[in-house]
Formats: C-alpha cells, sequence, structure tokens
C-alpha cells in the first residue's frame, strides 16, 4: 500500500524539475529560427509579427498589411531578401513600415527560445521581439 507522502513528496520533486527545465529552455540560445513565429511586445504586439518557414520563406503581418519574401540565416548571420507585402492603406502605415524597415536592416541574430534580439550590421539592436508560438 503507498503511504500519501511519499507520493506528494514525488510529484513535487518533478514539479520541481519541470519548471527548472523549462526556464533552462526558455534561456538557452536557439540556434535556427525556421518554424518558429515572432511579435514585437508593447502597443503592436497582436497587430505585427514574422514567422520564419522552414523553407527559407518569411512571412508575416506589419500592422495593416501582411507581407512575404525569403530570408537566410547562418549561425548568428541573417539576412532577409526584399519583402513584399499587399497595399491597403491604414493609419499606422509609419509604424508598419518602421517594422518591415527594421526587419530589412537586420543582419546578425540573437536569440533564446522566447526573445529574438535582431541586429545591424554594426552589431547594434534594430528590433526586440517575442515569441508567438510558445513551443
Amino acid at each position: 500500500m503507498l503511504r500519501p507522502f511519499p507520493i506528494l513528496l514525488l510529484t513535487l520533486a518533478l514539479s520541481a524539475c519541470v519548471k527548472v527545465a523549462k526556464n533552462v529552455q526558455a534561456q538557452s540560445p536557439l540556434s535556427a529560427l525556421a518554424g518558429s513565429e515572432w511579435g514585437p511586445e508593447g502597443e503592436n504586439a497582436d497587430d505585427q509579427f514574422v514567422a520564419f518557414k522552414t523553407d527559407g520563406e518569411v512571412i508575416g503581418h506589419g500592422g495593416c498589411n501582411r507581407f512575404f519574401g525569403t530570408y537566410s540565416q547562418e549561425g548568428d548571420a541573417l539576412t532577409f531578401g526584399p519583402l513584399a507585402s499587399t497595399k491597403m492603406a491604414c493609419p499606422n502605415l509609419a509604424q508598419e513600415q518602421a517594422f518591415l524597415s527594421a526587419l530589412q536592416s537586420a543582419r546578425h541574430v540573437e536569440a533564446t527560445h522566447m526573445r529574438l534580439i535582431l541586429k545591424g550590421e554594426d552589431g547594434l539592436p534594430v528590433l526586440t521581439l517575442r515569441r508567438r508560438d510558445w513551443d
């Protein structure tokens, strides 16, 4: 017959291990962006995103228009090909243009499972994004 106390201790210990493993995963470097989706934090968090597909294709939403194009990643080096987008008129078009411009100026990437920092040619951050697909 199992006693409740050892089962409770085992449950608590396993729960703690899962929390530690999730925290380690969130802080570990992410080596490839393929299959991930990211969006900015703050006021445009739900309107803007970029998704890196496994075939070198990138898609997303700038806040008003959908966009698509290509990307290439080798280690921390990242480049985007030309991005094309739909052409709807919106009041927040300047924010969308800033988002797309930041993406295209990215040359390096620093990423963990939950945070993506795109850096320009000079190594300075141009855009910081958070993970949207969570897996």
